[in-house]
């Protein structure tokens, strides 16, 4: 199979997304830190490298690229990692190692792959592919994580990841509190994000990326009607 010339930087880029969420998540696959899977930030950065590397690998073989629901989620949580660090979480500490290129796991996760993300979707991925309905999947996902570690800190006395979920320190009433307020928040930045995937051109911008297989008649049902 022949590779299209215009898609080897593409894919270039894609892979250099992916090692760097690979060495932000060292600590997990490397060193065997498996505790540091509890955090949000880390399951998105995993994620993040395994779409990637599917993505680049479908850009030099002219294969369909990664299903819509799951590049664009996965985009969205790396762009919640990027707001809830900027607006809610403490910074990172001062002293903290650099793991590669002088940058700490901390600027590599929280600032480098939520933009890097951010600008692929925007940049290399075809358009107008995503659905209203995408956005619940996301909000169920993040609906799930929460569930997971407030189980995880309920029954088996192991911590909260984060203050914004942690039960022992704000109630159920708080906690509901924030799930209502941080739910609201985050469909919205889906929808957005939806909003953005329709009013930007069809053809991804840069690169040519192979058409997506059939979809099935209920995508086809909702599917934009063009004039």
């Amino acid at each position: 199979m022949s590779v299209s010339a215009v898609n080897v930087p593409v894919a270039l880029v894609r892979f250099a997304i992916a090692t760097l969420a690979l060495v932000g998540t060292h600590e997990i696959w490397l060193d065997g830190d498996l505790d540091g899977l509890v955090y949000f930030t880390n399951q998105s950065g995993l994620m993040l490298a395994v779409v990637m590397v599917w993505a680049g690998l479908a850009s030099l073989l002219g294969r369909p690229q990664p299903p819509a629901w799951l590049k664009g989620g996965v985009t969205l949580f790396l762009a919640i990692t990027g707001l809830i660090s900027y607006f809610v979480l403490a910074p990172e500490a001062a002293d903290a190692p650099a793991v590669a290129f002088g940058l700490t796991s901390g600027t590599i996760e929280h600032e480098i792959t939520p933009i890097a993300a951010f600008l692929d979707f925007v940049l290399l991925d075809a358009h107008r592919r995503l659905r209203l309905r995408h956005a619940a999947y996301w909000l169920g996902w993040l609906l799930a994580y929460c569930a997971f570690a407030t189980v995880r800190g309920l029954v088996w006395d192991l911590g909260y990841p984060y203050g914004f979920i942690d039960l022992d320190e704000l109630g159920w009433g708080g906690l509901a509190l924030n799930v209502a307020i941080y739910g609201v928040g985050f469909s919205v930045l889906g929808l957005a994000l939806v909003g953005i995937d329709r009013v930007l051109p069809p053809r991804a911008l840069l690169g040519r990326p192979a058409p997506d297989r059939p979809r099935a008649t209920s995508d086809a049902a909702d599917a934009p009607v063009h004039a």
